[in-house]
């Protein structure tokens, strides 16, 4: 709230002492590092999620691409088959004719072939059997046995109506390999005939160039897992009769997973992970595989997953540098915070910070200093409560109170003196109330600082009452001198007066009068002399200029002593280093005002004086026997008061104190450079 000058502050409740505080607790920085934690933590367990399912969104788009080339692969690999497979079927239909392959002619067998050879060259050669009759057409050739070749083993086929073989040797083109495939055809004489062709499937070569950005190898895989051909070569070998993956986990896999569908795992022969897509070609026992390295298929996700992990990595360490430097920030607004507290309540002063017209938070000297419970108590309270009801000049407190915030807020500041309460006792006292404003924001705040001058009103009063005194004594010392100088000095000058003026009168007297009366007027002018000579070693001794402290002290001794009869006992130091003449002057008379003050006071039968020195300082003594004096009432000369003053002018420490015998023991100790002594 806003400081105003106007009057709506006993409309106010009092505010928390805290409101305005700049507070930081220590847990605040273990809420910062467990956001920091969670926030890592979620951050971390999102990018996880999200690589996890990158990672099956992944796979399954190789699994589908792959999915998409094998169907490519099989509608290219089934033409092919059709090619040769289906002439070799139309060319055993045209033979129904003449009565059946069984009964044909060679030429004719041979002609029928070849006139059917019109597929691609992956087509190498075209064979028609039947009751032990073979015939077999390429291009160039043709034979007609009725021997079954080896390689022609249909009777695996069982009850199928296709039939695969194992990767033969080319008749024609040495080096080469040919894959024999057949099917069933029904003869005129109702015997089971198969109608195949030898296949070349160089062309795979050229398909998989096509492909081979999305797929690692391509294969045909005959049902019984022969491996009829594979691109590319694996070792830089082709495939050989031996090679068969019957017992193969994966291939076991994929066998039992039906005509089609993806089978991942260890590849024994690539020796790496693969995933391979399988499809079944429709009429033939023949398995079209597209295969794919685990890792080349992640290869993209693992860009992504790098990307992703570094940039969480990024994300956690600045997650981590903004924590720590909130938290180091967090510190040390809180060391401040300790800091300003711990200098606003040490502080030697009260402070009140207002809101309004009340206060809103104060200090622990406040505390103390206004007799309050606690800085708590002193919330929502005015300056009024904690004044009298009317201020020294008469004015009413509240009224004036107002006033002086006004002023402060006016003018930015304003000092004056105030009277205030205790608000445990009610007792008064004086203070100096320093107050300015503040702006903190839409909020105006005032910081009232006061100075308890208790001490320097009562040092003042005491001063004023030293001074007169002093004054006073000034002026008893001079109406002493001169009542001396009248009553003593005055007096033998008058009739020295008197004398001279005889002297010059009567001229009648005869030699021996004038001689006795100039006698007696030398006498007198010498008494003078030794009168004004001694009131003015009393004022300022010349000694203490011209030989020291020390002999100062000792000519003091021997005047008092041959003045009052009493003993004078001193312990003083063979030799000392001259003081600043200062000290010297101020410590003489303090042993000379003492002196004075047990010859008219104390009735002591002897006195003592005592000088010692050390490596800093000085210690005078000056002892008596007597009854004692009143340290609290000023005395004759300049006094126990003056004592005092002279020693805190130059640093020195003065104390009056009774001794065991009674008497009295004035000590004053001043500090000296180490040269000095």
């Amino acid at each position: 709230m806003p400081l105003k000058e106007s009057g709506d502050a006993p409309s106010q409740r009092r505010a928390s002492p805290g409101a305005l505080r700049l507070i930081f607790p220590p847990a605040l920085n273990w809420v910062l590092l467990a956001y920091a934690v969670v926030a890592i933590g979620v951050g971390w367990a999102y990018v996880a999620s999200r690589i996890h399912a990158d990672y099956g969104q992944t796979l399954e788009a190789e699994r589908n691409r792959l999915r998409g080339v094998g169907a490519t692969l099989r509608s290219a690999t089934l033409a092919m088959l059709n090619d040769g497979v289906g002439a070799a079927v139309a060319g055993a239909n045209e033979l129904q004719s003449v009565g059946g392959i069984a009964r044909a002619g060679s030429a004719e067998l041979a002609s029928t072939l070849q006139k059917q050879l019109t597929g691609g060259d992956y087509v190498r050669f075209l064979f028609l059997t039947d009751n032990g009759r073979f015939a077999l057409a390429s291009r160039e050739t043709a034979t007609d046995s009725r021997t079954l070749p080896d390689w022609l083993a249909t009777n695996r086929a069982g009850s199928s109506n296709a039939w695969v073989g194992r990767p033969m040797a080319d008749p024609e083109r040495r080096g080469q390999l040919v894959i024999p495939i057949a099917q069933r055809v029904v003869s005129a004489e109702g015997s089971t005939a198969w109608a195949g062709g030898l296949f070349s499937f160089d062309g795979f070569e050229e398909l998989y160039r096509q492909f081979r950005d999305q797929i690692m190898i391509v294969a045909l895989i005959a049902a019984d897992g022969t491996i009829l051909v594979r691109v590319p070569k694996v070792a830089g070998r082709d495939v050989s009769a031996g090679d068969n993956v019957a017992s193969n986990a994966m291939f076991q896999r994929a066998i039992a997973g039906g005509n089609a569908g993806i089978v991942e795992g260890y590849g024994t022969v690539l020796k790496t992970d693969v995933i391979y897509a399988y499809d079944l070609m429709n009429g033939y026992p023949v398995y079209i595989v597209a295969g794919q390295a685990r890792d080349a298929a992640l290869a993209a996700w693992r860009e992504r997953r790098q990307m992703s992990i570094g940039a969480t990595v990024a994300f956690t360490a600045l997650m981590l540098v903004m924590t720590a430097i909130l938290n180091h920030y967090i510190y040390t607004l809180r060391r401040r915070e300790h800091h300003y507290r711990t200098l606003f309540n040490n502080a030697q002063f009260s402070v009140f910070l207002l809101e309004g017209e009340r206060f809103v938070d104060a200090n622990s000297t406040a505390v103390r200093m206004f007799g309050l419970e606690s800085t708590r108590s002193a919330a929502g309270m005015t300056p009024w409560e904690l004044s009298p009801e009317h201020q020294p000049d008469g004015q009413l407190s509240e009224e004036l109170a107002r006033t002086r915030i006004g002023t402060a807020l006016r003018d930015g500041g304003t000092t004056f003196e105030w009277l205030h309460k205790r608000a445990d006792t009610g007792e008064t006292f004086p203070a100096e109330v320093d107050l300015s404003s503040l702006s903190t924001g839409r909020t105006v705040l005032a910081l009232a600082v006061v100075h308890d001058v208790t001490v320097r009103k009562r040092a003042e009063h005491d001063l004023q009452v030293l001074s007169a005194e002093l004054m006073r004594l000034q002026d008893e010392e001079r109406r002493r001198i001169g009542r001396d100088l009248h009553d003593s000095t005055g007096q033998t000058l008058a009739a020295l007066e008197l004398g001279l003026s005889r002297l010059m009168q009567d001229a009648h007297l005869d030699a021996g009068g004038r001689r006795e009366l100039l006698e007696h007027c030398a006498r007198l002018a010498t008494q003078c002399s030794a009168e004004i000579r001694t009131a003015s070693y009393l004022l300022h001794p010349p000694l203490l200029d011209e030989l020291g402290l020390l002999s100062a002290l000792r000519w003091l001794a021997d005047g008092f002593h041959q003045r009052s009869a009493i003993e004078m006992r001193l312990d003083l130091p063979a030799s000392m280093h001259r003081l600043p003449p200062d000290d010297e002057l101020c410590l003489f008379r303090i042993a000379q005002e003492a002196l004075t003050n047990v010859h008219r006071h104390a009735g002591s039968p002897w006195a003592a004086i005592r000088l010692k020195t050390q490596s800093n300082s000085v210690m005078l003594e000056i002892e008596d026997a007597g009854r004692g004096i009143d340290a609290k009432t000023p005395t004759l000369g300049v006094g126990l008061a003056g004592m005092r003053e002279r020693i805190r002018q130059i640093g020195g420490i003065f104390s009056v104190e009774a001794t065991s015998t009674g008497g009295t023991r004035v000590r004053t100790t001043i500090p000296i450079q180490p040269q000095r002594c």
